[in-house]
């Protein structure tokens, strides 16, 4: 990037910055809800005050200005549906502002990327004529994710003397139904999975742990404690809200690289995914301790269940969903449900047929017999599945001391998250009712 082209951008982010502003005024003003409403007021208003600038960048201005008052309005309405009392103590969302913003939008139609003399190049079209240029640092990751896609509106993220290309891209995939099945059950600390393998004729029982509920729990301690012991509230807040951040990226990083984890060991066996349908999720029961309520409460199953389908989608793998509910009280071998089963977080025995086993991994089994893939049972003192298509019999076998996927890398800066190996032996069958 030249000295010109440089300049030509700080100059671009102020504009696109000062045009986002005055655009959420007038949404604020005029009370905007919808896209139509905020083009029809907005956008003329912005081409005649920044003639020199393409007009997809008014369309980019008003329609973040938008985003950001529904936001708003969101976080508005859930206040207002607090009781009185809590209402009186916790207060309004403020409305929004724009500071010094750092990114810019691109529309589609105002960049391009190609390739020139060997060497990846961006040209943005500013407007008037002008075209800002710059060479773009390519990371074989990214490279494989750009060919054969299509590109979508990304963004500009200026940061200091750096300048970060942050590409959307749109790719058609093609996904097929597989025999193999990757079975599911997501809990606080763990993703508790099976994996059964027709091809092979066995079936493994294994663990994942992401420790996202853990992650949560910290910083709910060091945000208690930043309240108890800081008086300036403007520090405060500001502690608050870094530490929120942090907490936040922490979490969602965990979830990203663990459904990644999740996809790969399903793509190594051509599995198909099946987990639980978290749509009528409902944690606000009272079933525990404050710290379990606030747990449960808080951790994103429903944001971990769409990372890991859209990662399954991307390599073309079909998601099936579940229904989930009293798959951890209920027998899988004789279907008797009762919370009694559940004899502690460890065991789970049958009050009818006896059937005794490790507690975590129950809900994997009933999660199987009801995708109407077939069927539990004891043969031989040993625990089975029986497949209803083709009367196949999969024995079930605990993992085994090595890792069911190798000892990769994951991407970014915090640790790799660790598969539990080691899982108790499946005790040999008493007296079990078929």
């Amino acid at each position: 990037m030249t000295r010109g082209d440089e300049r030509q951008l700080r100059a671009l982010l102020d504009d696109y910055t000062l045009m986002v502003r005055e655009a959420l005024g007038i949404i604020v003003t005029n009370d905007v809800r919808s896209r139509r409403r905020a083009h029809e007021l907005c956008y003329r208003r912005l081409r005649e005050r920044y003639p020199h600038l393409h007009n997809k960048f008014a369309q980019e201005a008003y329609k973040r200005a938008l985003a950001m008052y529904r936001s708003y309005r969101k976080l508005l309405n859930k206040w207002r549906r607090l009781p009185a009392k809590e209402r009186r103590r916790v207060s309004p969302p403020s409305l929004p502002t724009v500071g010094e913003s750092r990114v810019v939008e691109l529309h589609i139609d105002t960049y391009r990327l190609d390739r020139k003399h060997g060497f990846l190049a961006l040209t943005v079209s500013r407007g008037g004529g002008v075209y800002l240029r710059f060479l773009v640092l390519e990371y074989e990751y990214a490279m494989r994710e750009i060919e054969g896609a299509k590109l979508c509106n990304s963004k500009l993220l200026v940061d200091g003397e750096e300048v970060f290309l942050l590409l959307t891209v749109r790719r058609s995939v093609e996904v097929r139904e597989h025999r193999n099945k990757l079975i599911i059950d997501v809990n606080e600390d763990t993703i508790d999975c099976l994996l059964v393998d027709y091809d092979g004729g066995r079936a493994v029982l294994f663990s994942i742990k992401h420790n996202a509920g853990r992650v949560r729990a910290n910083y709910r301690r060091i945000r208690k404690g930043i309240q108890e012991k800081v008086k300036s509230p403007r520090v405060r807040d500001k502690l608050l809200a870094k530490y929120g951040r942090r907490e936040r990226m922490r979490v969602e990083d965990r979830l990203k690289k663990v459904a990644a984890l999740l996809a790969d060991i399903a793509r190594r066996h051509s599995a198909d995914l099946v987990r639980e349908d978290l749509r009528d999720l409902n944690l606000n029961g009272k079933r525990g301790s404050r710290q379990l309520n606030y747990r449960l409460a808080t951790f994103p199953y429903r944001k971990l269940a769409l990372y890991i389908d859209y990662k399954f989608w991307e390599r073309g793998l079909e998601v099936h969903e579940v229904d989930a509910r009293r798959t951890s009280i209920t027998c899988p071998v004789c279907n008797y449900a009762d919370k009694r089963n559940r004899v502690n977080r460890e065991m789970f025995r049958c009050k009818r047929c006896g059937f005794t086993f490790n507690a975590q991994y129950v809900a994997c089994l009933n999660l199987f017999s009801r995708s109407n893939d077939g069927m539990v049972a004891i043969r031989g003192g040993r625990l089975v599945l029986i497949s209803r298509k083709a009367a196949q019999v999969v024995a079930v076998d605990v993992a085994p001391h090595d890792a069911p996927t190798p000892d990769e890398v994951l991407r970014g800066k915090p640790a790799r998250i660790p598969i539990v190996s080691k899982i108790p032996q499946i005790p040999r069958a008493g007296n079990h009712t078929l």
